[in-house]
Formats: C-alpha cells, sequence, structure tokens
C-alpha cells in the first residue's frame, strides 16, 4: 500500500493514502440521493485535482461542474471544472441570508460525505 501518484500536466501529485477509501464512501453516500432526479446537475466544491467523484457519478447526471484551488481544467459533454481558490473570509450578513433560503432547488453534496437534501435538481 503507498501513495497514488498522478501526473497532472507535467507534475506529479500524490493522492493521500485513504483518499480512494473516502471517495467511495462519499459516492455511498450520495448516489443514492443523485438517483432520485431525472438528469440532475451536480456542483461539487472541492472535487479536488481530478474531479474524481464527478467521474464517477457522470453517468447519472445531467452536467457536473467541479471547482477547487487545485483543478485541473476539464471540459466534457457532462463536466467542467476549474480552479478557483476561494478565500476564508465571510460577510455575516451573507451568512445570515444564506442560512435562511428555504427554497433553494438543489441537492447540496459536500467533500466531507455530507449532504442536504432540498425540493428539486437545479
Amino acid at each position: 500500500m503507498g501513495d497514488t501518484q498522478v501526473s497532472l500536466q507535467g507534475v506529479k501529485m500524490k493522492e493521500a493514502l485513504l483518499e480512494p477509501l473516502l471517495r467511495t464512501m462519499r459516492l455511498n453516500k450520495v448516489l443514492p440521493t443523485i438517483k432520485e432526479f431525472d438528469n440532475p446537475r451536480v456542483l461539487d466544491i472541492g472535487c479536488g485535482w481530478e474531479a474524481k467523484l464527478l467521474k464517477e457519478i457522470s453517468p447519472y447526471i445531467a452536467q457536473g461542474v467541479g471547482i477547487d484551488f487545485k483543478a485541473p481544467n476539464i471540459q466534457t459533454d457532462k463536466i467542467r471544472t476549474f480552479s478557483y481558490y476561494f478565500e476564508p473570509k465571510w460577510d455575516s450578513v451573507n451568512l445570515h441570508q444564506s442560512k435562511n433560503l428555504h427554497a433553494t432547488q438543489a441537492s447540496v453534496f459536500n467533500g466531507g460525505g455530507g449532504y442536504a437534501k432540498c425540493k428539486s435538481a437545479l
């Protein structure tokens, strides 16, 4: 057992030892919810440097977008990724408003395996 090495635009990056196991656990957690929707769109914030979770769920989604500070530019029929760094700065008014979005129409998943199931797909 060891780290998996992947070449990304000429740069070798290592996947953490437990990442494949954690990704499988996230997949098992989110896939049943994804399958409840017809052609859902999924936003994966913190998708990682290969957007592997999006690739694994691609047969079940209409479109997936991944955002991560270390994401390569992936552009396929179903998956698009963007490299972006989110500044750790919260506006307390916007944070309060985002907690009150009761009419949000999406299934939201986070990289930690948690999710919130809402009324319908995006």
